[in-house]
């Protein structure tokens, strides 16, 4: 009896402090979901991204892709785990431009920067004195209803078994994953074949190693598949697209402004891959992908 008290205490607990926290804006899309061979349309929230650039002393310190939530919090916490401040007391003054989204502060000291611009693997990626968007520009992107084009191709079984079929073998190549459940994973494919797979402890060092890898031995990826472990946030589709694929699939979810870059962009982003269902956010023609990957290649 005296264990289940202490449970529901515990669980009270968490149901206040979660209430404490601010919403996560959202947006509806449009998409189209495959579960055991049936096909439906359905409409489902995304969670919204958002940049917020950090300004110290006048100076653009960092810009951050992250939720549009609890923005004091990111801050003063980015701040403080970067070295930049060490004591809450350091700010002078802080201000949230919001329309702009733009956080100002006046610091006690002048800033303190690390030697060398800085790359974390957190949400949607954090640069130090780096602007957002490095690799292509970004489309333009809001919450709400989307303005593109809301009907997308229903997918072919193939197309479901070439989407499916490489998330899966991306899995079973993720030996570091399975050892430690440390790692995330990113694999290529092309035709019947995977071309790459790399992990790391950062979704977006997969991708750089990716690129990495097509660079360095003059592979051309137009088309290709991109499985991964991660969600894709627009800095990572952007990735993507700089590489040329025409296809990114994910165990995990997407965000509402990756997909409007894939909708704009004319590729095709799968979510919630498993082994017997996906969604689809964003569609051209999936077959465009050198052939088909299909469950054959599993073992």
């Amino acid at each position: 009896m005296r264990g289940g008290v202490v449970e529901n205490t515990v669980q009270a607990r968490a149901v206040r402090v979660a209430g404490e926290c601010e919403a996560f804006p959202r947006s509806y899309f449009s998409v189209v979901c495959c579960d055991e061979g049936d096909i439906a349309a359905e409409a489902i929230e995304v969670i919204c991204e958002h940049e917020l650039t950090i300004v110290a002393n006048g100076c653009e310190l960092a810009t951050l892709m992250c939720s549009n939530a609890n923005l004091s919090e990111l801050v003063y916490g980015f701040l403080f785990s970067e070295g930049v401040i060490g004591d809450v007391r350091e700010v002078v003054a802080f201000d949230m431009d919001a329309a702009r989204r733009i956080a100002r502060l006046s610091l006690s000291h002048p800033v303190r920067r690390p030697a060398a611009p800085v790359i974390t693997s957190g949400f949607g990626g954090k640069a130090l004195a780096a602007p957002s968007g490095r690799f292509l520009p970004s489309l333009a992107v809001g919450t709400g209803a989307c303005s593109l084009p809301e009907t997308l191709p229903v997918p072919t079984p193939g197309d479901i078994d070439l989407i499916r079929g490489a998330v899966m073998a991306m899995r079973v190549g993720a030996r570091e994953y399975a050892a430690t459940r440390g790692t995330h994973c990113s694999a290529l494919f092309c035709r019947d074949e995977m071309v790459a797979l790399y992990e790391d402890i950062g979704r977006h060092n997969t991708f750089d190693k990716l690129a990495g890898h097509c660079l360095t031995r003059g592979i051309d990826a137009t088309g290709f598949l991109l499985a991964t472990t991660g969600r894709v946030s627009s800095e990572m589709l952007r990735k993507a697209a700089r590489l040329g694929v025409g296809t990114v699939a994910s165990l995990s979810g997407p965000t509402d402004a990756a997909v409007r870059e894939a909708r704009g962009r004319g590729m095709t982003l799968a979510g919630y891959v498993n082994s017997s269902r996906l969604t689809l956010y964003a569609a051209s023609t999936v077959t465009a992908v050198p052939e088909a990957v299909t469950m054959s290649m599993l073992p």
